[in-house]
């Protein structure tokens, strides 16, 4: 595995640039390095940087392959390889088939924007394998939770004075995360939380995602009071966060998790009282966080009900509409990426992957999430909830339930909006997806 030679050769190595990509993709905005040239993330830097490095050194043949154990940890590494790479492959031959078919049968063209589907492709393929080459243990998972605490303190710590303006913040700081969103966002009627990232919807589904972790460890785990108050009060952070962006396919997405994990819970563990009594203290949460927001928050979600005023739904429906006539034609293969002819904006990642790639490129789109999910089910099975001891078995299981929960939400996101093309928050996707193949094969 290449990411066991070179500069990550050791499991040090690949923890800090773990730690690296995920702070980045969690608190920086893509930068301007000239006028001329497309925006970089450091992230994108920091993956293939270390991809290069490790390629040059093989090819020079300057540093030995790193030796380690060709145990079971090995095996399951293994294992985790090789459905990454049935999953990648298929879905980078769904593209290349229907590139090859729009140009050859529909007149369509191939450009370097098309060829950049390829290099996104890639990179999300080189942090997952990354990830799950990453051996987690308990220090590994320590350093791995504090870095994301830190993530997530500095987005609390932005948002809210973003929400609050404080100190005129919204008009020194945020345009450099916000970019051209500043105007019709933050300074929107109503406001509209973007937190480290460029659009509201995105900060949104992240805390989506940050909220599915805290609701698992609440529902799942034998916590102590002081822990189930810090638990509930992460919850409510979050919660609060995702309420101040205004997103109403988060808002979904939030009612979709909470549901779910709340009837999984109730059923795993067979209608206890305790769980129950948990379940009622966060719906009490979620409706008084709900009933206590801004009246603009609440005109905003009656807004979208009415699909003869609301001109957010007819702009989906519109864009949505175009691109379903185009899948109407060639349903199978699609038309090609053709980002130069037809445009990016569909507002339903499945409609989007649908026309550019059919309906085989939106299966292999859709494995790409679902092949994860089927591995951190199979990790769910084999733990036994009732017979166990706290540690580092119990919080990847844990980290499993949660990665289930996350996947639904994401699935919720899409239909109105899409994980994939955005580099930032699928960056953050593909770092669980690849610790969640990890923990696949372990018999830890």
């Amino acid at each position: 595995m290449f990411w066991n030679t070179g500069v990550t050769r050791t499991n040090t190595h690949k923890l800090l640039l773990f730690c690296g990509i995920m702070l980045s993709a969690l608190l920086l905005p893509s930068l301007e390095i000239s006028p001329s040239l497309p925006r970089v993330r450091l992230d994108d830097a920091l993956i293939f940087g270390a991809f290069a490095v490790n390629l040059l050194l093989g090819i020079t043949h300057r540093l030995r392959s790193h030796s380690f154990d060709y145990g079971s940890n090995y095996e399951g590494e293994r294992r985790s390889l090789r459905a990454v790479n049935q999953v990648f492959l298929l879905f980078l031959a769904s593209i290349v088939i229907s590139n090859l078919y729009a140009v050859v049968f529909l007149g369509g063209s191939f450009g370097i924007r098309d060829f950049m589907e390829g290099v996104t492709l890639l990179k999300y393929y080189l942090i997952i394998t990354l990830a799950f080459s990453l051996d987690v243990q308990g220090a590994e998972w320590d350093v791995l939770r504090y870095t994301f605490l830190v993530g997530l303190g500095v987005i609390l710590l932005l948002s809210w004075s973003q929400f609050l303006n404080i100190a005129n913040v919204n008009e020194w700081l945020t345009p450099f995360f916000a970019q051209s969103h500043l105007d019709n966002l933050v300074n929107a009627n109503p406001p509209r939380v973007l937190g480290t990232f460029d659009n509201p919807n995105v900060m949104g589904i992240t805390s989506v995602l940050m909220m599915s972790l805290f609701v698992t460890w609440f529902y799942f785990r034998k916590n102590d009071r002081i822990q189930s108050v810090i638990l509930f009060l992460t919850i409510a952070l979050t919660l609060k966060l995702t309420f101040m962006t205004i997103s109403r396919t988060a808002l979904l997405a939030t009612a979709t998790v909470l549901v779910f994990l709340s009837i999984w819970s109730t059923l795993k563990f067979n209608w206890k009282k305790g769980i129950l009594l948990k379940i009622l203290v966060l719906l009490l949460l979620t409706l008084t966080l709900f009933f206590t927001s801004p009246r603009d928050f609440v005109s905003r979600m009656n807004e979208a009900t009415d699909l003869e005023q609301s001109t957010s739904a007819q702009g989906h429906l519109m864009r949505a509409g175009d691109a379903l006539g185009f899948i109407a034609q060639s349903p199978i293969l699609g038309w090609g990426t053709a980002k130069d002819t037809m445009t990016t904006l569909v507002d339903n990642e499945y409609v989007l992957v649908t026309r550019r790639y059919g309906v085989i490129g939106l299966a292999m789109y859709l494995w790409l999430f679902i092949r994860p999910v089927k591995a951190a089910l199979r990790r769910i099975r084999s733990f036994n909830f009732y017979g166990f001891e706290p540690g580092i078995r119990e919080d990847k299981t844990l980290l499993a339930i949660a990665f289930v929960a996350s996947t639904l939400a994401i699935f919720v996101y899409n239909i109105t909006a899409g994980a994939f093309y955005n580099l930032q928050l699928m960056t953050l996707v593909a770092l669980f997806m690849g610790i969640i193949y990890r923990t696949e094969g372990e018999r830890d």
